[in-house]
């Protein structure tokens, strides 16, 4: 499991710009490649070799095209092509909420009409102290919302491990930039997706979450048992827009 960096406390009510991507290259004291333990017990970093990284003017770009990293029996080496999760972790307030906002345009290449799983960029919020994932996520035709918990060694037990994919009543195009806010209340466990400014889904999650990291990435996750290698790389890529990214904490 991948180590996590100290719990970083927030005020009670706050907003703040955690990255605006002026700078010339990503911040390393902000952002990271995530990486995680794979089925065969190594370390695997979620880095694309054909990956192409632009920032700097309020956004960061991020090109892989084609797809290069890809596995045939562990998704943990397959689905990931690219993510960068954020350096600091953020505790959600006691009684209160903790929103996380980004633009994100996504633009893929090659991709499988109306697959959601073929190639997709993400805002991912997420918690490896219990497996909880909150992305929102889309591809040229598509914006979904996607309600996870890991399957993760000592942390998850089989059981507890579900995905939920949720399509969003959002019209998109290729590239289109949307605003999404992923919120996550404490005292009630629930979470909201918000996209340009309208509640597009809401729901409870089965175990409280004290903390959050929030991330980027490219994706496809073709279902490895379902599809043969030749079906899941065939030449498609994704091209991902974020930035800025804003956290706000309230008492609501």
């Amino acid at each position: 499991m991948t180590s996590l960096p100290q719990t970083e406390s927030l005020p009670r009510t706050a907003a703040w710009t955690y990255d605006d991507f002026t700078s010339a290259e990503l911040d390393p004291a902000l952002w990271t490649i995530m990486s995680i333990t794979g089925g065969d017990g190594e370390r695997h970093r979620y880095r694309d070799r054909n990956a192409r990284v632009r920032t700097g003017d309020g956004r960061l770009e991020l090109t892989v095209n084609p797809f290069t990293r890809f596995h045939d029996t562990d998704p943990r080496q397959n689905n990931a092509k690219q993510m960068y999760r954020s350096v600091r972790r953020f505790a959600v307030p006691a009684a209160g909420r903790l929103t996380f906002e980004v633009a994100m345009g996504v633009r893929t290449h090659d991709q499988v009409p109306y697959d959601l799983l073929d190639a997709y960029g993400t805002v991912n919020v997420f918690d490896m102290e219990t497996g909880v994932v909150l992305n929102a996520a889309a591809t040229n035709d598509t914006v979904y919302a996607v309600i996870e918990r890991l399957a993760l060694p000592n942390v998850t037990q089989p059981h507890e491990r579900y995905i939920h994919r949720v399509v969003l009543d959002v019209p998109t195009e290729p590239g289109q930039e949307h605003r999404y806010a992923i919120s996550y209340r404490a005292d009630t466990s629930e979470a909201e997706f918000h996209v340009d400014g309208r509640l597009a889904y809401e729901t409870r999650l089965p175990v409280a979450v004290a903390s959050f990291n929030a991330g980027m990435a490219l994706f496809s996750a073709r279902d490895l048992s379902r599809y043969t290698r030749a079906e899941r790389e065939h030449g498609q890529g994704a091209t991902g827009q974020w930035g800025p990214w804003r956290m706000t904490t309230g008492v609501s």
